[in-house]
């Protein structure tokens, strides 16, 4: 499936991942697992409350979190403008190549929290 060849793709750039099956497990993980997370890819098309107001969810719980947006939609959509008028974020459109998504992580992470 998507999330485990999403989960081997970070694996094999040298991360280690948690994954969710919908907006409210992502929400469940974060709480539970926040110390270990420094980082979120966000698909806005996902099972449950949608990407959307799981990003706003999980920046109501950690304003800093840095988030990776992966849509097919493109960077112009409305949503997707919102989430990247935020800092922190960034966007990867899909589908993408692995090489981007990696390279778009680490410059994400590397840049300072706010």
């Amino acid at each position: 499936n998507l999330l485990d060849l999403g989960q081997d793709m970070l694996k094999g750039g040298g991360y280690v991942s948690l994954v969710a099956e919908s907006g409210e497990d992502a929400i469940d993980i974060y709480k539970r697992e926040k110390a270990r997370i420094d980082l979120v890819i966000l698909d806005l098309v996902m099972p449950g409350m949608g990407g959307y107001r799981c990003f706003e969810e999980l920046r109501a719980l950690d304003p800093g979190l840095k988030v990776v947006v992966a849509s097919g939609y493109a960077p112009n959509n409305e949503v997707v403008r919102k989430i990247l008028k935020c800092s922190g974020t960034a966007f990867v459109r899909k589908p993408y190549k692995l090489a981007n998504m990696l390279r778009t992580v680490r410059e994400l992470l590397d840049t300072a929290s706010t």
